[in-house]
């Protein structure tokens, strides 16, 4: 998939996401519109060839001698957060899947990704083994 279909595809989550007439709380389908949103990006880093440390297309060949989490949403947050801060064509998809979803968290793009190095200098934003 291209980079603008997929933000097309993000912004349309997103909007969902917004006008669901609910609190997000109380909102079940809201981590789905989010899920789907990072598995779309998630989907294009695979087709690029895109790794972090083997993952996910070294481990996919010794899948049967992994954990059965190994492959976790935090795990593939991860490999988008640490590709978003080494590849363009990632950190714009990313900037706009967060600026699409939670338009004033963040006020530029510079700032998305500094937050991302930090958090990926500390490990603590992720619940699991690297």
């Amino acid at each position: 998939m291209e980079i603008d279909q997929i933000k097309r595809q993000v912004t349309l989550l997103a909007e969902e996401h917004s006008t669901s007439g609910h609190e997000v709380e109380d909102w079940p389908d809201s981590d789905l519109n989010e899920f789907s949103a990072e598995k779309l990006i998630a989907g294009y880093c695979d087709e690029k060839g895109y790794q972090v440390s083997g993952f996910p297309h070294e481990k996919r060949k010794h899948s049967d001698e992994l954990d059965e989490n190994y492959f976790c949403r935090e795990r593939f947050q991860f490999y988008l957060d640490t590709l978003a801060t080494t590849h363009d064509d990632v950190s714009d998809l990313m900037w706009h899947y967060v600026s699409s979803f939670w338009k004033d968290q963040f006020e530029s793009k510079e700032e998305y990704i500094a937050t991302l190095k930090d958090g990926l200098g500390s490990a603590v934003l992720y619940d699991f083994k690297i």
